[in-house]
């Protein structure tokens, strides 16, 4: 019987911590700008998401911003009144539907084409999977044409 021998493993020393400090604190000044940044970035859609709490009578004369130093001026009162029609509550059901169907069925058939490329052997699999990544050339505004003359 052969026995192997396992030579020892060096020690990793580790970095003091006044070095690991100092090169935290190196990078504050980026973290800091890119949060001011992100932050920045946000202020219209927060600003909108603000708007929206506002009533309607309100809306012309007060800044969003203005919720901040008087928050009774919020309501969810718009909020009640657009899930109440019955229009536009059908209109966001359809829209969640054709939107979640959309995403969830791509990503479940592309997960079982992978698996099928990556684990399955079967005939033809290298030029299907050819003609897989070629279609990924073809743009997806593509598939409107047969659509157009179908319904033309």
């Amino acid at each position: 019987m052969t026995t192997a021998e396992i030579e020892p493993g060096g020690v990793e020393s580790r970095e003091p911590t006044a070095t690991r400090i100092v090169r935290y604190l190196g990078k504050a000044p980026v973290y800091l700008v890119l949060v001011f940044l992100g932050l920045l970035w946000l202020v219209p859609t927060i600003g909108l998401f603000l708007t929206s709490l506002l009533d309607s009578t309100v809306v012309g004369r007060v800044g969003w911003w203005e919720i901040f130093s008087t928050p009774s001026l919020g309501t969810l009162e718009n909020y009640g009144d657009i899930l109440d029609n019955d229009a536009i509550t059908s209109a966001l059901l359809t829209t969640l539907w054709v939107s979640i169907g959309s995403t969830i069925l791509p990503i479940f058939l592309a997960a079982l084409a992978a698996y099928a490329f990556a684990w399955l052997e079967f005939p033809g699999r290298d030029w299907l999977f050819l003609v897989v990544v070629a279609l990924l050339v073809v743009p997806i505004q593509m598939a409107l044409i047969p659509i157009f003359s179908l319904y033309n």
